[in-house]
């Protein structure tokens, strides 16, 4: 917006001017103007508003996103009302879903398109990068995230790689906003969607970019309020009108850990569902709204309704867990995840694994330090969503670990599978795992298809890495049988997960009860059966 007076260029954006857009379907849509400054350099890490570098001068800018095909009537209007400008686009059709991401209309469970799509995000946390060009880091990993087929990371606005907030109220760091607009624009281009995670702990805790309160304490008495403060709800305005109307955000998350911000979890629920209950009424695009929670109470936050995903965290502690209470029940990484499964499903919300991998730091991680060929990062990727989950696990080390040892390629096979199948049926359930047996079995099936995953329960990481034992296939062919399949004949076709390929193929007749019995071969590692009902 040009020639703007200096009373519109306000960090509120109540009180600056708005496009009304009136769709082919006769809705109206609004989106607040909001204060932009081109910056053509990375910001400094703890720069506040007030040390911008001078790369241009303040101006507005408005951002609407169309989403029907047809001709799309909009009008400039003023703080008071008065008209500005107004005049009319038309928006062709797009050769991809359109939208913001919903729970799948077909299964809830999913997340999906309006159009009846699904989608299910692959790919581990990208949380920031480093260095003197965070945009080219960002671009990197990108780039290597796509090429293996991935399609969705989690993306913190923290203090030293994208929070908008300054370190007094109000003043925007817009050289930060500037480098989260070229973070989504570079996921845009790669056809990848974010979480978006507007605030975390860290910064909480050690007041960076984070104006509430000159302590600890006194930051969470100020922030952790209900309602929220009305800086707080400022913000949330100022990040809604430049992002709100952008299709690459699948979710917002509203706090990182917020148990780890506030340990007294009873004083942290009222702000998550007030926050939560503001943000939905601010978001007019209606996205996916979730916040994360680091220890294993996680329900209490979970079931607000505010909340549309459910998140877990979960690190293998080995080397993390000195007094030994919680390490032993780690040592097994895809079943540490089932009882956590089965608990998410009882809640009722799509839910996956946004933080996963061995705990460490980038200075010392033992456990990436072994696993040099990333048998946890895949067995855990596979497992998060074959264990009723909405998409893979995701991995917590994209930079030190994944991107350091060249394990892009770990997604692959995950995403090739997914594609083979057809999600947007209703009858498709998360398969019970079962008990007591040499394998164990978990994946989706529906009465026509299904993707099977038959892990022997010897093939851990503790078993290869600590106790050194080669990977050891079964010592013989194993038959599992699966229940809830239409009579008849299948074809059974046995994928390799590192690659997606097809090593060979097999059929298999369910009985009159719908049992239908799946060979397990010898030699079954990073091994998956696509179940395929000839006539599907």
């Amino acid at each position: 917006i040009a020639g703007s007076p200096s009373a519109w260029l306000s960090p509120d954006v109540t009180r600056t001017p708005v496009l009304v857009v009136t769709g082919p379907d006769r809705q109206v849509v609004k989106r607040a103007a909001f204060t932009y400054q081109a910056q053509v350099q990375n910001p400094s890490t703890d720069a506040d508003a007030s040390e911008l570098l001078p790369q241009g001068e303040v101006v507005l800018q408005v951002r609407h996103t169309p989403r029907l095909v047809g001709v799309h009537a909009w009008s400039l209007q003023d703080p008071a009302g008065t008209v500005l400008a107004n005049g009319e686009v038309t928006a062709a059709a797009a050769s991809a879903p359109v939208g913001p991401v919903r729970i799948a209309r077909t299964n809830p469970r999913l997340l999906g398109f309006s159009d009846g799509s699904v989608f299910i995000p692959i790919g581990p946390n990208i949380s920031w990068a480093n260095g003197p060009d965070r945009l080219a880091g960002f671009r990197r990993y990108f780039d290597k995230l796509a090429a293996a087929g991935g399609n969705h990371c989690r993306v913190w606005m923290s203090s030293w790689c994208g929070q908008v907030e300054g370190y007094t109220p109000d003043s925007w760091r817009l050289d930060h906003a500037w480098l989260v607009d070229g973070i989504l624009r570079a996921a845009r281009e790669r056809s990848l969607r974010v979480t978006l995670v507007l605030d975390n702990h860290h910064d909480l805790v050690h007041g960076k970019a984070f104006p509430y309160g000159a302590s600890t304490d006194e930051r969470q008495k100020t922030f952790l309020s209900d309602p929220p403060p009305a800086s707080y709800e400022r913000r949330l305005r100022y990040v809604l009108a430049r992002w709100g109307a952008d299709d690459t955000i699948l979710a917002w998350e509203l706090f990182n850990e917020l148990d780890m911000a506030q340990p007294i979890r009873e004083r942290c629920l009222p702000w998550a569902a007030a926050a939560a209950s503001l943000f939905k009424r601010l978001d007019g695009d209606q996205r996916l709204h979730t916040i994360s929670w680091c220890g294993d109470d996680w329900h209490k936050l979970m079931s607000l309704p505010g909340i549309d995903l459910t998140q877990m965290h979960g690190y293998v502690l080995e080397w993390a867990d000195p007094e030994g209470f919680k390490k032993v029940g780690t040592r097994d990484g895809v079943a540490m995840m089932k009882d956590e499964a089965e608990n998410a499903l009882s809640v009722g919300k799509p839910f996956c694994f946004s933080e996963i991998g061995y705990q460490g730091s980038n200075e010392r991680n033992e456990g990436n330090d072994l696993d040099q060929d990333g048998l946890l990062l895949r067995q855990q990727a596979w497992a998060a969503f074959m264990l009723g989950g909405y998409g893979s696990g995701m991995n917590w080390w994209w930079d030190t670990y994944i991107d350091r040892r060249g394990l892009w390629g770990q997604y692959r096979g995950l995403s090739r599978t997914i594609a083979r199948l057809d999600w947007r049926d209703p009858d498709f359930a998360p398969l019970p795992p079962n008990l007591g047996e040499k394998v164990l079995v978990i994946g989706w099936h529906s009465r026509t298809q299904g993707l099977i995953w038959p892990l022997p329960r010897s093939d851990t990481w503790y078993a290869h890495l600590i106790d050194e034992q080669p990977r050891r296939p079964l010592q013989g062919p194993v038959q599992v049988n699966v229940e809830g399949f239409a009579p008849g004949e299948f074809a059974l076709h046995y994928l390799d997960m590192i690659t997606g390929d097809e090593r060979f193929m097999l059929t298999a007749t369910a009985g009159a009860d719908g049992t239908l019995p799946i060979l397990v071969p010898a030699h079954a590692l990073d091994l998956v059966v696509w179940v395929e009902h000839p006539s599907h």
